[in-house]
C-alpha cells in the first residue's frame, strides 16, 4: 500500500490529525489551541509497522500516543488462539484505507484475510471528538474478540490534579500492571487509602479495570478543565483506567510520559482473549456497533508551579 499523509481535521476551534497508516490513530486533539491527547518523548522517531507487534515492547516503541482502537484483541496476545494475534491488535497498528473525508470528519476500513473487517469514522464536535465503529464478521467461523478504545489523556488536561467521576455502581478490578486479574472486584473507588478517585502528583503508575460501568460515562475535574468520556454500545460495558504520570523510570518512560488512560472496554482486564471474562463472540454474518465521544472544556490555566503543571515555572 503507498503510504498515506496525516489526516488534518478543523472544526471551529478544534483541530486534530488522524493517521491512516498506524492505525487510524487519532494523534492529537488540540480544543481552542491545547492540546488533550498524550504524546511520547519517541513520538517523532516511529515509523510505521504493518506487522502485528509481538510484545507489549515492540507496541509501546511504536506508540506515539493519541487514541486508537485496540482490535481485534486488547492486551496480551493468546498463542492458542484460532487467528495468531499481536500485542493490542493487528489492527491497531496497522494500516487503515482512507475511504472518505470532509473537512472535520474522516472514514477508515481495515480488514484481515479471516473476514473480519472494521469501518471507523472520526468526527470532531464542539467541544472534543467523537468516533463511531463498525465491525463485521464476513468469514466461515465465529471470532473470538476483544475490544478496546485506547482514549489515553495528556498535554493540558494534565497541568493540574483531577478528580475522577466514576457510576457508583461500578466495580473495581484490581489489575497488575500487565493488566491481569489481580484481587477481587470491589465497589469504587475501593480502598479510600488507594485514592482511585484522584490523579495527582502522588499517584502511582497502575491499572484498573472498571466493571459494568453505567450510565457509560467517565469524567476528570479539575480547577483547570473538565472531561467526559461517554459511549454507547453493548460491546463496551465496561472501561480501563491507566495512571501513569511520569513515575516509571525504565526505558523506554523515562519518567518523562504523562498519560491518563480513561477506555471503554469489552473486557475489564488487559489478558486478552486467554482470560474467558468478557470475551465477544461474533458470528459469521455478525455486526456490531459502538461509538465513544470525548468532550473537553477548559476553565483556566493552573499555577506554573503546581506539581502537575506542564508550564515551565
Amino acid at each position: 500500500m503507498t503510504a498515506q499523509p496525516a489526516v488534518r481535521l478543523e472544526r471551529g476551534g478544534i483541530s486534530a490529525r488522524v493517521l491512516p497508516d498506524e492505525g487510524g490513530v487519532l494523534l492529537d486533539l488540540l480544543v481552542h489551541g491545547r492540546p488533550v491527547l498524550a504524546s511520547t518523548p519517541w513520538a517523532s522517531g516511529v515509523q510505521p509497522e504493518p506487522r502485528p507487534a509481538r510484545s507489549e515492547a515492540e507496541w509501546v516503541e511504536r506508540w506515539r500516543g493519541g487514541w486508537q482502537l485496540c482490535f481485534p484483541t486488547a492486551g496480551q496476545p493468546n498463542p492458542a488462539a484460532a487467528v495468531p494475534e499481536g500485542f493490542h491488535g493487528a489492527a491497531s497498528q496497522a494500516p487503515w484505507l482512507e475511504v472518505a473525508r470532509t473537512a472535520d470528519t474522516v472514514a477508515l476500513g481495515w480488514a484481515d484475510r479471516d473476514g473480519l473487517s472494521a469501518e471507523r469514522v472520526w468526527r470532531l464536535t464542539d467541544d472534543g471528538a467523537a468516533v463511531a465503529t463498525r465491525v463485521h464478521n464476513a468469514g466461515p467461523e465465529t471470532r473470538v474478540l476483544v475490544i478496546a478504545e485506547h482514549l489515553i489523556l495528556g498535554g493540558d488536561v494534565l497541568a493540574g490534579p483531577l478528580s475522577l467521576e466514576v457510576p457508583p455502581s461500578a466495580l473495581l478490578r484490581p489489575l497488575d500492571y500487565a493488566g491481569l486479574p489481580d484481587g477481587s472486584p470491589i465497589s469504587w473507588p475501593g480502598d479510600p487509602a488507594d485514592r482511585w478517585h484522584v490523579v495527582d502528583a502522588a499517584t502511582p503508575a497502575r491499572v484498573t479495570g472498571l466493571a459494568a460501568v453505567q450510565p457509560q460515562r467517565i469524567g476528570a475535574r479539575g480547577e483547570h478543565v473538565s472531561v467526559s468520556v461517554d459511549w454507547q454500545g453493548s460491546a463496551l460495558p465496561h472501561a480501563l483506567l491507566w495512571q501513569e504520570l511520569g513515575v516509571s523510570t525504565e526505558h523506554p518512560w523515562n519518567g518523562q510520559v504523562h498519560a491518563l488512560g480513561i477506555e471503554p472496554t469489552s473486557t475489564p482486564h488487559g489478558a486478552g482473549t486467554a482470560l474467558d471474562d468478557g470475551l465477544v463472540r461474533l458470528p459469521p454474518g455478525g455486526t456490531l456497533e459502538w461509538g465513544v465521544a470525548l468532550s473537553v472544556h477548559w476553565a483556566s490555566r493552573p499555577p506554573s508551579d503546581h506539581p502537575l503543571s506542564t508550564e515551565a515555572p
